[in-house]
Formats: C-alpha cells, structure tokens, sequence
C-alpha cells in the first residue's frame, strides 16, 4: 500500500479517534512505515526500491529460517566505508522494521533529488558510505506476533502454543519460531546467561543450547564479518534508553562513549551507563568484544511492556532517529578514513582491472574498467582508492600500472628505427615482459613513459620497447644531389645494417632524395633503397 493511500485512511481514522496524529514527513513513496508492517510487504518495498534506485539500492539473500523465509539484506549507497544497522532480532519489536525500511526509502530519495536532509549532504555521504541493513532479523518470530498459528505449518502449532504458556495468543511472543531469544545467542557473554530465566525454549529469554544455535544468528554473524563495519547500530524496542557499552576497552571508551552521547541527544533517549557487570549475549556485546568499535542499541518506544509498541508511535520514533541514523553513517566514515593513506597520485594502467568495493580480495566486484589514466586518492597495503563517476568509491590493486603520465602522441606518431631485434613489454614495466620481441625496422611509436615507447604490433594492441642504443629516432632530411658510385654498393631497405637487400647498385650516378645520418636514400638503374655513404 503506497504511503499516500495509507495516509488518507489514516486520517479518517485519526478523526474519528479523537487524537491528533502527523504522518511521516518524508517525501518517499515506495515505503508506507505507518502500519503493522508484515515480512511480505517489507520483501514487496525492497524490490521496489532496488528497482527504483538501482545505483544506489541493491539487496541479497544471506539464507533461510526454519520455515523458509529469507534473511535479507539491504545496501544503501556506494562507498567504501560501511556501517551495519540491523531491526527486528526480536518478533514484537517490528516497528523496527519500519524504522529501518524508512531509512532506505527517505535516504534514496534525498540522494536522487541531491537535497539536504537533517543537515546532511546525503549524496556526498552515500557515495562515501554504504549503509548496510537487515531490516527483519526474525522474520518467523515477526510473522507469529502479527499473524498468529495461521502462517506456520499445522504439525508446528502444539509447540508453538506450549512455548507460548498454552496461549494462541502471540502478541507477547519475543523469540524466534524454535523458542530460542535471538539477542540472548551471540558468543559474547553467552555463558553468564542465567539459564534459570529460561530453561527451555519459550517465547522469550531463551538462550539456547550453544551460542549461534539459531540461523538467524549465525546468518548475521558471518554477514557482520563480511561488511567488516565501523560502526553499527541494533535497534529494540521499548523503553527510549540506548545501551552502548559492553566491556569495551579502555582506548576506546571516549570514542564510544562520545557517539552515544551525541546519538542519545538527537534522539532525546536516556543513555544507559556502563555497567561491567552485564550479562552479554547480545549482538552489541558480541560486536563490540569482537570489532572494537562503537556498536549502539537504542530501544524505541515508551515501554509497552510484553508487546509490540502501537503503530501510532511510529511517526515520533522516525523523526527521532532519521538524523541519528546518518550520524552514525558519517561517524563510521570518518573512523574508516584513518585505516589508510590518503594520497592525490596520478597513475597510468594499462590493462582492463577490476573495482573492489573494499581493499581485499573478498570484495572484488564484477565491473571492470578500461586502461586509463587515474588519481589515486588513498592507498591501503596493496590496493589504491580511486574515485569513480558512477560506482563511487572503489579501490584497485596495485597491478600493471605506473605513477603519473603516460605521454600520448596518437595524433602524431613518433617515427624510429629499431636496429636489432628487441624484447617486447605488456606495459612499461621491467616484470611485465613478454615473450615476443620487435625485430629491426621502421616504427612508429604511439605513447612514450620514461626510458619506454609504445608501438603498434601485429598484436592487435599496443606493447612497449626499451628506449636504447638500438633504438633511434628516425627523421631523414630532404636532399636533392647526384651521386657517383665508383664500385658495386649494396642497396639496403632500410638504413639498418641487418635490412640489406640482395640487390647491388653497379657503379653508376644515382639521385638522392633523403639523407639520414651516414645513409643516403637513392634511385638507380637497379631499383631504390638506402645506401652507406662511405660505399
């Protein structure tokens, strides 16, 4: 249902109710946020926002849950610095869900019209940033808290209802389908989890046999190893707290405990204080023990209790984290520019190369970018960081190229002689040579770098020789003088010793049309060609 329909009802029912109610502010429509917002709809608006954006919003499937429904995720933007924000680990918390699927909708939106939202350039934040979002961590815990037994398999019902208390109804439910607290199974911790508040797999607090029991988990684990990100953000309901710490290390508690701050006063949360003493097990916890980096829970909502907040809080729980979401993507920005070089060098390639979303292998992409000249802008072990026009920041290895550039002369071609046969370079490069070699004669150089020339060869493509003694630019002068031959003079057809011909001029007296260095050029009786002067 687009937002625009849904607003109209909204306000006929906002009338009727006697309150007051503003819908959201965003000027997007793929997204409708004010509603009960189910797995299916959520899937239905993120094709359509990959097909809306296709530059800028890409999704994949990371895998299934028990009962076949698919973990998404979402990538919002181009650049190479990544922060991961996640919703909904819990099934009564999907408002979540719609906060994180607003993001995408309103982010895009600013960035296709390059407008100014919250303060922030979004167009010069999202070609430095990707935003990666799992927007329902728990989609079969969703599915049970709004839809009830009817969306699961009849041979799944008893279980369900007993983990439930013997209720069929599931509003309270927290965990996911098997019974088992998704945010109560990350290594972190694990351990110090009172199996006393849950003993068996229940609708809430479970913490499961092992940590990375259930899928959902294991899915966003390695996935958060993938994005490798700088920052990341966990959203719950309720309470409007935000919990930042987890034992995190002393070097980085200012830097922590400064983003929480600042995320806390933009969303008018109560930031909760550092507590060594916590349980863990949580994906914060886990995040921030693995990654040392600043990892935030902010629980939306005034507390409800054992539910999920209304629909009607939705609205206020945007516009209290529509700036903060972009801090924290501007925070993570900043923290990946200290990890590498910043540089403004020109290089040359010189051969087609890959773009990698990130330095490391495990991020080549499948584009591939013609020879040319570039600026490298930043550089990270074996990688350069490049900018580009319309894939945004990226990064290539550094391969078969040079630093500055190459002198390009296609439009007049540099004429020499090659006077014995010399080995031919992919580029102009000493370990790039290849196993074919220029024999001696006439060429026509194409691009010149350094102590090397580019030539056109029976190759189909340019190569490089070595510019030496056996290499000589070739620029005969006109001349017009007869010339007498005293003995038989061999006829060459270039003047190179090695392209003497098997013709010989008798003695005679020839015409000489060019001279180059010690040769003469001639016509006689016999034919055409170069001659040594001293002949």
């Amino acid at each position: 249902m687009k937002k625009t329909l849904f607003a109209l009802v909204l306000a006929v029912l906002v009338g009727l109710s006697g309150f007051s109610f503003t819908p959201s502010a965003s000027a997007a429509s793929y997204v409708n946020p004010i509603q009960t917002y189910t797995y299916s709809e959520m899937t239905t608006d993120m094709k359509q926002l990959a097909k809306a954006y296709p530059d800028l919003v890409q999704y994949r499937a990371l895998g299934k849950t028990k009962y076949g429904r698919t973990v998404y995720a979402i990538k919002l933007g181009k650049g190479d610095a990544t922060v991961f924000y996640n919703a909904s680990h819990h099934a009564r918390e999907w408002i979540t869900t719609n906060i994180a699927m607003e993001m995408v909708d309103a982010y895009s939106d600013a960035y296709k019209k390059n407008t100014t939202y919250q303060g922030y350039n979004v167009r010069n934040l999202l070609n430095d940033v990707s935003i990666w979002i799992v927007p329902m961590v728990n989609p079969d815990g969703v599915t049970l808290q709004q839809s009830g037994l009817k969306e699961f398999p009849k041979s799944a019902h008893a279980g369900l209802i007993k983990m439930n208390k013997g209720s069929k109804n599931f509003k309270r439910w927290k965990a996911n389908a098997q019974g088992i607290d998704l945010n109560r199974q990350y290594p972190a911790g694990w351990s110090q989890i009172p199996r006393s508040e849950a003993p068996k797999p229940s609708y809430q607090m479970y913490k499961g046999t092992k940590p990375l029991e259930a899928p959902e988990v294991k899915l966003l684990y390695n996935f958060t190893s993938y994005v490798n990100p700088e920052a990341t953000i966990s959203y719950h309901t309720s309470g409007r707290i935000l919990y930042w710490h987890y034992l995190n290390k002393k070097a980085n508690y200012n830097r922590d405990y400064a983003m929480a701050k600042e995320f806390a006063a933009m969303t008018k949360y109560k930031l909760v204080k550092a507590n060594n003493d916590e349980k863990g097990g949580g994906y914060k916890d886990w995040f921030i023990t693995q990654f040392g980096r600043p990892g935030l829970t902010p629980e939306l909502s005034y507390h409800v209790g054992e539910t999920n907040p209304p629909v009607s809080v939705i609205n206020e729980e945007w516009n209290r984290n529509r700036k903060a979401a972009l801090y924290v993507a501007n925070e993570g920005k900043k923290l990946w520019e200290k990890k590498f070089t910043k540089t403004n060098t020109t290089i040359t390639t010189f051969a087609p190369f890959n773009l990698y979303d990130r330095p490391s292998s495990t991020y080549k992409t499948n584009t591939k970018l013609k020879a040319q000249k570039l600026t490298a802008i930043g550089t990270k072990g074996s990688y350069f960081r490049i900018s580009t026009k319309d894939y945004g920041k990226k990064w290539i290895l550094k391969d078969n190229y040079v630093t500055g550039t190459v002198t390009d002369f296609h439009t007049k071609p540099k004429t020499f002689l090659v006077k014995e046969a010399t080995p031919l370079y992919y580029s102009p490069i000493a370990s790039k040579k290849t196993t074919s070699k220029l024999y001696a004669g006439e060429v026509q150089a194409i691009k010149s770098y350094g102590s090397y020339y580019a030539v056109k060869t029976k190759f189909n493509y340019d190569l490089w020789i070595k510019k030496d003694s056996n290499t000589v630019d070739f620029n005969p002068t006109a001349v017009n003088q007869q010339v007498e031959l005293k003995a038989d003079t061999p006829l060459y057809s270039l003047p190179i010793e090695a392209k003497k011909t098997t013709t010989t001029l008798k003695p005679q007296t020839v015409k000489a049309t060019k001279k180059w260095s010690n040769w003469l050029y001639v016509e006689g009786t016999e034919g055409k060609g170069w001659i040594q002067q001293n002949q």
